[in-house]
């Protein structure tokens, strides 16, 4: 028998796109007066001023025109796979 867990049952959290139910891996924050947005690592509490976002749509992201991005995620989770 295959137990499939939701995110929550473990303390993780959910990507916070609508419709996708992949555990969240990244929280994206943003300013809109300085028109930046920043990628970190899944900070320890959910915020309800950030977006908690997983590998496929934080790797993703496209910020509008004349914005900037800034990734400040400590390791590239597309290595992940390669370090196991």
């Amino acid at each position: 028998m295959v137990r499939v867990l939701s995110p929550y049952a473990s303390g993780g959290r959910q990507c916070s796109r609508s419709g996708c139910s992949q555990a969240a891996i990244t929280t994206l924050t943003y300013q809109y007066q300085r028109s930046q947005v920043w990628l970190d690592d899944l900070t320890a509490e959910r915020d309800p001023h950030c977006y908690d976002l997983c590998e496929r749509h934080a790797d993703a992201l496209r910020a509008p025109q004349g914005w900037w991005v800034e990734d400040r995620r400590s390791v590239d989770p597309r290595q992940t796979s390669l370090i196991a």
